[in-house]
């Protein structure tokens, strides 16, 4: 599978001990990401910043990945740490994970997320 980027996944919990949300940054190194900002006539409107995003199990180690819809996605390798969402309004490419489908069949096995 083609890799064009990185990425970098911000997933939200609580912490029980401090009573306070925090904010675990995980970098993936191969990715394929497909979309983005900007205006499209083909995919029209209300579509045209979602962005897809391949991540192939065989050149990536996904066992300490913890993600789940409602993440945040950004695009390359970030090393900032946040403590809520808004931190990240300077990066351009900044996503919600929508929807998250394991493609665990085939030749080509990845995880396939989508965001807005």
């Amino acid at each position: 599978m083609l890799v064009n980027s990185k990425l970098t996944i911000y997933h939200k919990y609580f912490d029980k001990n401090e009573r306070v949300d925090k904010w675990k940054r995980q970098v993936i190194n191969n990715v394929w990401w497909f979309g983005g900002k900007g205006a499209s006539y083909n995919k029209g409107l209300e579509n045209s910043n979602d962005v897809k995003i391949r991540i192939p199990k065989d050149i990536n180690d996904l066992s300490s990945l913890e993600i789940r819809v409602g993440d945040v996605l950004v695009k390359g390798d970030t090393n900032k740490e946040i403590t809520m969402q808004s931190d990240l309004k300077d990066f351009e490419d900044v996503y919600n994970i929508t929807s998250i489908v394991d493609n665990d069949f085939g030749l080509n096995r990845h995880l396939h997320i989508e965001g807005k």
